[in-house]
């Protein structure tokens, strides 16, 4: 095929950088796929160059909406499948130019779908390449050729796809590995409270009744003993103190940031 249009509560932090630089290149990949077809029907003098501009703009629009959220879910599926009609239905009347579109259907199968659908479907939309390129005048070397020239710039479009999906994975299971870290820590803690506060308490409890064994003798053991329970008292009242400033500096667990 001749056309050459293809190759080519709190505030929320933002997303992790390498979030970020996935899906702006996500964004600058599809606008330079796309480029030649917006300068050729912007060029064009045929009736037909508005909605191609339209139709492009919405083709680059929905795989940027559709590769740069997540996690994936049935409108991903839904999505394939309103770019496979919009790259299939406009082809009668916006003719040649207009199958560079079919880069971003190829690499939405690869990058979108989940297993075992995106080979049989990378597959099945190759084959429909092929009898398209055909269709529109081609031999089959051409139409294998153009084939070829479709899957090799979806690969990299997909394979950017991929990479943003799996670096925000990434992000969100690091947020909730340290939210059961935390909830671990905190049962430890009150653990160890509870076993302090009760030999403490036990402690103090014993040294209670030693005092009131002893009321009717030597008013100066009696004081002595009192003095004793008040430093437990006071040593269970600083290790509190140490407990609540401890779970105090324990982070949250929860993601800071919006993926």
């Amino acid at each position: 095929m001749t056309q050459t249009g293809v190759v080519g509560p709190k505030a929320v932090a933002r997303a992790p950088l390498e979030v970020r630089i996935g899906r702006a290149a996500i964004v600058a990949f599809a606008l330079y796929l796309m480029t030649p077809t917006f300068v050729h029907y912007i060029e064009d003098a045929r009736p037909a160059r508005i909605p191609g501009a339209v139709l492009a703009a919405v083709v680059v629009a929905l795989y940027i909406a559709a590769g740069c959220t997540g996690p994936r879910g049935p409108w991903h599926r839904w999505a394939v499948g309103v770019m496979a009609l919009l790259v299939y239905l406009p082809l009668p009347f916006l003719g040649e130019w207009w199958a560079a579109s079919s880069v971003f259907l190829t690499a939405m199968t690869l990058g979108l779908l989940p297993r075992p659908y995106p080979l049989p479907a990378f597959a099945l939309v190759a084959v429909a390449e092929t009898f398209k390129s055909m269709a529109l005048g081609d031999v089959l070397a051409g139409g294998l050729s153009w084939t070829l020239s479709v899957a090799v710039a979806a690969i990299p479009l997909a394979g950017l796809t991929h990479f943003a999906e799996t670096a925000r994975v990434l992000y969100a299971t690091r947020a909730e590995l340290a939210t059961v870290e935390v909830a671990a820590q905190r049962v430890r803690t009150v653990r160890e409270l509870e076993a302090i506060l009760g030999s403490r308490l036990d402690a103090i409890a014993e040294q209670g009744r030693t005092v009131l064994s002893g009321v009717d003798g030597d008013a100066a053991a009696v004081k002595t003993e009192l003095g004793r329970m008040l430093d437990m008292a006071r040593e269970a009242q600083t290790e509190m103190r140490g407990f609540a400033h401890r779970e105090q500096r324990l982070p949250s667990g929860k993601a800071d940031y919006q993926i």
